[in-house]
């Protein structure tokens, strides 16, 4: 810089330099897509494990299309389009969900060692030593998290009493609550079941299966036969949770 200053002579044109201040703002991550979903979990933590570890990522080829349907159908995630997007159910758990269980890591670890008990590297009565421990420390973080309240979007107004334990039914985010915490009776209105058929769970039909245990729906849709039909969607309780089943009601002989 003194080397430049030293050749400034008296009168000498001096060019200016123009400068100016932008705001501008990074663009979010692409939200997933089923693919890009799938593929990511069978990488996810790869950094994380040793070299010669086997078992690698979440789930296998065979289980991880189950796990993602299992987060629909719970109301963790939701499908908008080809996009997978978090719920705020979602979003709040893995806020309170303890580190460690959100590490691949752990899964594979455990993994790694079902495969070094085939082999006979460790005794069984190890492995579920280990297992115990984890369960315990689980469950003691689990008591630590506190109760999350529902949305106040919706009205806590019962549609319904619980078929498990009588207590008024209300409409959350995502579904349809037993408004007893001890209680975990829930209808979902995004389930496995219902998407298959291009329908979702609305209040009306919620509270018909709750006052008759059925409610009538039109606009099934039949990917074999590629249209729809008309049936009673039909509720029953199994160890807590709703079972659906569809049932065709007789219609009256044209005389």
């Amino acid at each position: 810089m003194w080397h430049s200053l030293k050749k400034l002579e008296q009168g000498a044109v001096i060019p200016v330099v123009s400068a100016e201040k932008k705001q501008g703002f990074t663009s979010p991550p692409k939200a997933f897509t089923e693919d890009t979903l799938l593929s990511a979990m069978e990488t996810a933590g790869n950094k994380e494990f040793e070299k010669d570890t086997e078992k690698k990522g979440l789930g296998t080829p065979a289980t991880r299309a189950a796990i993602l349907e299992k987060l629909v159908s719970f109301g963790y995630v939701e499908r908008k389009g080809k996009q997978i997007l978090p719920s705020a159910e979602g979003v709040t758990a893995i806020a309170n969900i303890p580190d460690y269980l959100k590490s691949a890591s752990m899964t594979a670890e455990w993994e790694n060692e079902l495969l070094r008990m085939e082999r006979g590297e460790t005794k069984p009565a190890d492995f579920m030593q280990g297992i115990g421990g984890l369960l315990e420390r689980m469950l003691a973080d689990l008591r630590d998290i506190p109760t999350v309240q529902e949305s106040t979007t919706y009205n806590k107004v019962s549609i319904g009493n619980c078929p498990v334990c009588g207590k008024p039914v209300c409409e959350g985010g995502q579904n349809f609550y037993c408004s007893d915490r001890e209680c975990k009776f829930a209808l979902w209105k995004e389930s496995k079941y219902l998407s298959s058929m291009k329908k979702t769970l609305t209040k009306k039909m919620a509270t018909d299966l709750l006052k008759k245990g059925r409610t009538h729906v039109k606009d099934f849709y039949s990917a074999k036969k590629n249209k729809t039909f008309d049936a009673d969607l039909v509720m029953r309780v199994e160890n807590g949770r709703a079972q659906y089943s569809l049932e065709f009601p007789k219609t009256p002989a044209k005389k």
